[in-house]
């Protein structure tokens, strides 16, 4: 009788843990809270977009800075106020895409010497948009491909757009707002 709770303890945690992985705004923070202390005058945002990816865990790897994690939702990519001059790397990504009636799922951790997503912060406070990526384009014949170049696209201000549209919607009735909203004024 103890096995079979056993087994329904750990099926019911999987469950759980799977589901978790599954649902939209996963994240390890609370963006405004965040926004108090990391200021447009004192910090960085960095966003983007990163196709098909819908889970990115993204780590501070220079150690010349504060130890960082972020568990950011995407594509679309915003993150918490950065230190400026600091480095994020991705070291795990949840996927899903759609084509007919297949789904096709992937997850999978990257070494953080792997050197696979690597976003250097500008020094400069503000926003940084890193770019559109396609999330297809990461892997050639099963082997992982350094993120070197951006989507091939014909509309980058739109792209940018929609970025800061997002980021506005995490950002709301924060200093950053009236950041995020004069970029978009640039942009137009």
């Amino acid at each position: 009788m103890k096995v079979k709770h056993l087994t329904l303890a750990g099926a019911a945690l999987l469950m759980l843990m799977f589901t978790s992985c599954l649902s939209g705004n996963v994240l390890n923070f609370d963006y405004k809270e965040r926004a108090q202390s990391g200021t447009p005058e004192n910090s960085v945002i960095f966003i983007g977009f990163y196709g098909y990816n819908t889970l990115m865990y993204w780590s501070q790897c220079d150690s010349e800075y504060q130890p960082d994690y972020q568990q950011l939702d995407g594509p679309f990519i915003v993150s918490a106020p950065v230190a400026p001059g600091s480095r994020y790397r991705l070291e795990y990504q949840y996927g899903q895409v759609k084509s007919g009636n297949t789904i096709t799922y992937w997850s999978g951790y990257r070494s953080m010497q792997d050197h696979y997503f690597d976003i250097k912060v500008p020094e400069e406070p503000g926003i940084y948009y890193f770019g559109y990526y396609n999330g297809q384009d990461s892997y050639r014949m099963g082997e992982p491909v350094k993120m070197s170049g951006l989507f091939v696209t014909t509309n980058p201000v739109k792209q940018e757009k929609e970025c800061l549209e997002y980021a506005l919607k995490k950002y709301k009735g924060t200093a950053w707002e009236p950041v995020i909203r004069e970029r978009l004024e640039e942009l137009k």
